[in-house]
């Protein structure tokens, strides 16, 4: 495919701004995506530890509560149990916050001061996921790593929502203390840093986006100027070739680059061929009166001769006639 000079000044000028702009976009995009993924897991790793050192801090406060007891009490001291679980029942924190307690066959024991499922074995209940809630949380107690992550409904609801456990253990009276927080809030913080950082992306690929338009603009307008010089160039020499050239038309020298050499050039060489147009018009009006004075010369030419015809017949008239009569 044949391109004119102008699509192969654009393609210059705009072709590597448009791989450019390419490129920067697809590395920005990149680079900010792995970016609000690592900002987001930081964002979300550290409310949830945040989260976990709260719920541990409120539970060792329990702890805490109820260590005198504990020390002082003998193996199977049900008298220090029950006054510890009184005691446990009785705590709250924020603004739904509470102590619960199981033993290790999952039976609750208490739950703040509620008499609801106190008694009653929670062995087998599970969360939304399959995660066996209470039986995890007596688990991770008595081994020692505390922490369980589940799901469940709010008082009153029923959509549930993620929640974190901690439980530690008190061998003694074979008892899982612990408490539970809800971490939908952080799923919320995180959900706002997402939105944050996309519209960071959204930002930075629009100011790309605009800085590209401008280019384009500026590179088209650049080439418009870049070949005007030559188009007025081209339309004079047609007008030239098809024989209605004005000679006295010139090109404008706008720069001194190379583009204003070549329109002074050509002005040069139109200004030659204008000498030459004129020389030849001039000779051509003196060959035109040359040619007219000889017509005239021979016109004249022409007649005399006529003339002297005529007489040389009348002589030869008169001969003849003077002739006849001598006879």
């Amino acid at each position: 495919m044949r391109l004119s000079l102008k699509a192969k000044v654009l393609s210059l000028a705009v072709l590597p701004v448009l791989i450019f702009a390419l490129v920067i976009s697809a590395t920005t995009v990149f680079m900010l995506h792995r970016q609000a993924e690592r900002e987001v897991s930081d964002t979300r790793e550290r409310l949830l530890s945040e989260a976990k050192a709260t719920l541990q801090n409120y539970v060792a406060i329990a702890m805490t509560a109820i260590k005198p007891l504990y020390e002082a009490a003998a193996p199977g001291d049900e008298t220090a149990r029950a006054n510890a679980i009184k005691l446990l029942s009785s705590i709250s924190y924020g603004k739904d916050g509470y102590i619960f307690g199981y033993d290790s066959q999952v039976i609750r024991i208490f739950r703040s001061n509620s008499p609801d499922g106190v008694g009653k074995s929670f062995n087998d209940a599970r969360d939304a996921n399959g995660v066996y809630i209470n039986r995890e949380l007596v688990a991770v107690g008595k081994a020692g790593t505390h922490y369980v992550m589940y799901s469940s409904a709010l008082p009153g609801k029923t959509e549930p929502v993620p929640k974190i456990g901690y439980t530690d253990y008190l061998p003694k009276w074979d008892l899982i203390i612990g408490s539970a927080v809800n971490i939908d809030g952080i799923d919320a913080k995180v959900a706002e840093v997402r939105q944050n950082v996309e519209a960071r992306l959204k930002e930075m690929l629009y100011s790309i986006l605009g800085i590209t338009v401008l280019v384009l603009v500026i590179g088209i307008l650049m080439a418009g100027t870049l070949l005007r010089p030559l188009g007025l160039m081209k339309n004079n020499l047609d007008d030239i070739a098809a024989g209605e050239g004005d000679l006295t038309r010139r090109l404008a020298i706008t720069s001194n680059d190379e583009l204003g050499d070549l329109a002074g050039s050509f002005n040069r060489f139109v200004d030659k061929i204008h000498g030459m147009v004129r020389q030849v018009s001039e000779m051509t009006g003196q060959l035109n009166g040359l040619v007219g004075e000889v017509s005239s010369q021979a016109q004249r030419s022409e007649t005399a001769m006529d003339r002297q015809r005529h007489e040389t017949d009348q002589v030869a008239t008169a001969i003849n006639q003077m002739s006849a009569a001598a006879q």
